[in-house]
């Protein structure tokens, strides 16, 4: 219990630190984008008549799916399948020239994949692997024209809550959520694996906005981060702690609306 409350502590101020650098990042493009405008008036003419930010909502489909060499190391089967799942969120607009955006992003994101676990009294059967993460996309510069954006950037994100599905001695399917953290609780060798609570990779996708405000766009996540992680891996001396290769990766389509007071999109 109190490994679990140390665990929802320490979240709680990992997603406070993502919010609060969300917000930063675009007050400082905001900023800066602002000394741009402030160079020449006929270069701000250019720029949107309702400012050069715009705030917007997005929401949609993840289609995310698990990829590495070691996948088998922890599961049954070195063979996975995509999730369909969800994602919903806030994204920002900021315009730093004609054609040159930085896009924001805050969204959370369900993640996973169908695996294959293993044991002693049910053998091998199919399972689902779930993972709620907070996505933070700080900066992603973006060629803008025409209402058309085409972006790539770094993301951060910080797991908020995980589940796997697992068999109890009468074949009954069950969500383990000990998989997000709670773990050096069981015996079993393949319940003291648990995952990290980063992840972090690139982003790249594309966006075409309409004139009264309708968002579409479809990106890609490609993870670099190593997602599992061993409880007891240090006391009993296993040489895979560091180098278990299991990355998340993701394709995502999105519909959103971005509030703009000026209708023309250049």
């Amino acid at each position: 219990m109190g490994h679990n409350l140390l665990i929802n502590s320490k979240m709680k101020k990992i997603i406070y630190i993502i919010i609060a650098a969300f917000f930063c990042n675009v007050a400082l493009a905001q900023d800066q984008s602002k000394k741009e405008i402030d160079t020449t008036e006929a270069y701000s003419n250019k720029l949107f008549k309702s400012g050069n930010v715009t705030f917007g909502l997005k929401a949609g489909y993840t289609h995310s799916n698990l990829y590495g060499n070691e996948i088998d190391y922890i599961f049954a089967d070195s063979k996975t399948t995509a999730l369909p799942s969800f994602h919903a969120g806030i994204v920002v607009n900021s315009q730093i020239g004609e054609y040159f955006w930085l896009k924001h992003e805050l969204l959370l994101n369900q993640r996973g994949a169908g695996v294959s676990l293993n044991d002693s009294i049910n053998g091998n059967y199919t399972s689902t692997l779930k993972m709620l993460y907070l996505d933070l996309y700080p900066i992603s510069p973006t060629f803008h024209y025409k209402g058309f954006q085409i972006y790539a950037g770094p993301y951060v994100s910080a797991l908020t809550h995980a589940s796997i599905q697992r068999k109890d001695e009468n074949g009954k399917l069950f969500n383990d959520k000990s998989i997000f953290g709670d773990a050096g609780n069981s015996e079993k060798d393949g319940e003291n694996k648990y995952l990290q609570k980063f992840d972090f990779g690139l982003n790249t996708g594309i966006e075409y906005q309409f004139p009264f405000g309708l968002l579409i766009g479809i990106k890609y996540n490609h993870g670099f981060t190593d997602i599992f992680q061993y409880a007891n891996s240090y006391t009993n001396g296993d040489t895979k702690v560091d180098n278990i290769k299991i990355y998340n990766k993701a394709l995502m389509v999105s519909l959103g609306y971005s509030f703009v007071k000026n209708k023309k999109i250049r």
